[in-house]
């Protein structure tokens, strides 16, 4: 019995530090910070980028939003993600969070998350939709994502 014990524990040993130093399954992040402006609002994305592998994520951590006074209370904003790999020049789908993001200054959560096959240079872009009466407004911002 003992033996099968020493056995397991060995195998399991092995397999997790094949796992662990297989850089197909490395991950690394870096976190970034969004921002753009469009009459009188300010949007503010925080978003991590997560490498692992061909793989290229991106996951919106939170937001802020500042909007002008008479605008301030309302809760039906918008913010939606992408993501663009350079192997194939193409951009994921669109990410969209729920239209009830609020415009009072606070930083708080929002998950929005999207994903493309790449392993060299990347680019995130969010993109706010801001609420107001009449027409809405919006704004877009883009970061390139660098190997790390």
């Amino acid at each position: 019995m003992l033996i099968k014990n020493k056995r397991a524990l060995l195998t399991g040993l092995a397999i997790a530090s094949v796992l662990t130093a297989s850089p197909l399954l490395a991950e690394s992040r870096k976190d970034y910070t969004l921002s753009c402006s469009a009459n009188g609002f300010t949007g503010t994305a925080y978003v991590t980028a997560v490498r692992n592998g061909d793989l290229l994520f991106a996951t919106t951590t939170g937001y802020t939003i500042k909007a002008p006074g008479e605008s301030q209370s309302r809760t039906s904003a918008n913010l939606n993600l992408r993501v663009w790999g350079a192997t194939k020049n193409a951009w994921s789908p669109w990410s969209y969070s729920n239209d009830n993001l609020q415009q009072d200054g606070v930083r708080r959560p929002v998950f929005v998350k999207a994903s493309v096959n790449e392993s060299r240079l990347g680019a995130v872009e969010v993109n706010f939709i801001f609420d107001k009466t009449g027409t809405d407004p919006r704004c877009t911002a883009k970061e390139m994502i660098r190997k790390f």
